[in-house]
């Protein structure tokens, strides 16, 4: 059971504290260091999936890619490796406050100003991941944390790269998948049409109709897509249109809407390419409005619209060892 292992020590000086968290691959514990007594997350590899060499190549993998990212609103990884007994582990940053997902439950939807202001942030951090040929490939609510520097400011804050698609560095346009036929990475409700129905065609794209599903949420409070049954969810992805967003909420500004319609945009060609064209058209659609954005939004925003050869980026990223033949399934 997870919680025995609440009071041990992993690595001779992380000490376990309180499940914060369970996912497909890992158990999330609150952990203190021995010796300096800071309050950490500690990610501890499953024991059903630690036998398997290719979910520990994804475990390490997410550490590798958010610490090459070193980008503010994407959770800082501190340490990782393996204990004296070979369990695999993660230190992060620890985060205090709530994910988006829990927010949404709560308050069901979002305004324009609250949706923009978590999300920009977030946005800049992706826009800097597909730069290192990073696709996130399992954007969702939950896997953003709304959390708070020691000044009480809110710092949106990106998570699990563990289903991290690193693109071929030659042709960051197309990549193979990291899993087998058949198999399912990241949230179904999330996932984008092209992924759905060939799962071998893997790009930046994909993130933008996962943000895009996501900003369809934050602002009307349900789904573009939803059903009982994951496999209905898959199929209506697939094949069907979902009702515009300003039939939903008829009072949003048409812009905004606008700009989500094309972000979900089943055909990649009318879809957004790159974030950069999202982030201007929500930052062309929050001014026409008068919507409100925090100066932290706007940084980023304005540091996502940048050309890449003009914004700072993260450390060169370590090579990865390929995991394309990966048969689990991760769905949670």
């Amino acid at each position: 059971m997870d919680d025995d292992r609440v009071g041990t020590v992993i690595a001779d000086r992380y000490q376990l504290g309180r499940v914060l968290g369970r996912g497909g691959m890992g158990v999330v514990y609150e952990g203190t260091h021995k010796w300096t007594r800071r309050k950490l997350a500690v990610k501890v590899l499953k024991s059903t999936v630690a036998r398997s060499d290719i979910a520990l190549k994804r475990f390490f993998q997410e550490a590798r890619a958010a610490a090459g990212l070193s980008h503010p609103n994407v959770v800082d990884v501190l340490d990782l490796g393996l204990d004296e007994t070979g369990e695999a582990y993660i230190v992060l940053e620890l985060l205090e406050g709530e994910t988006l997902e829990a927010l949404l439950q709560r308050e069901g939807r979002l305004s324009p100003a609250d949706t923009l202001n978590y999300l920009l942030p977030v946005l800049d951090a992706l826009s800097l991941a597909h730069e290192h040929a990073i696709v996130h490939r399992d954007i969702k609510p939950a896997n953003i944390v709304l959390s708070r520097d020691a000044r009480g400011r809110l710092v949106p804050k990106l998570l699990d790269f563990g289903v991290a698609k690193l693109l071929a560095r030659a042709d960051p346009g197309t990549s193979s998948p990291m899993t087998g036929p058949g198999a399912m990475l990241g949230t179904v409700h999330y996932m984008a049409p092209e992924f759905v129905m060939y799962d071998d065609i893997v790009t930046p794209q994909c993130d933008i109709w996962s943000m895009g599903v996501m900003l369809y949420r934050c602002l009307s409070g349900v789904l573009p897509y939803d059903a009982p049954a994951n496999t209905t969810v898959l199929v209506m992805i697939a094949s069907t249109d979902h009702k515009p967003l300003h039939e939903v909420v008829p009072e949003l500004p048409k812009p905004l809407c606008d700009a989500v319609q094309r972000a979900l945009q089943r055909e990649l060609d009318d879809r957004y390419k790159t974030i950069n064209e999202l982030v201007i058209d929500l930052m062309s659609a929050a001014n026409q409005s008068g919507t409100p954005l925090t100066a932290a939004s706007v940084m980023a925003a304005r540091g996502s619209m940048l050309p890449a050869s003009e914004r700072p980026h993260g450390r060169d990223l370590p090579e990865f060892e390929d995991t394309d033949r990966d048969e689990d399934t991760i769905a949670d």
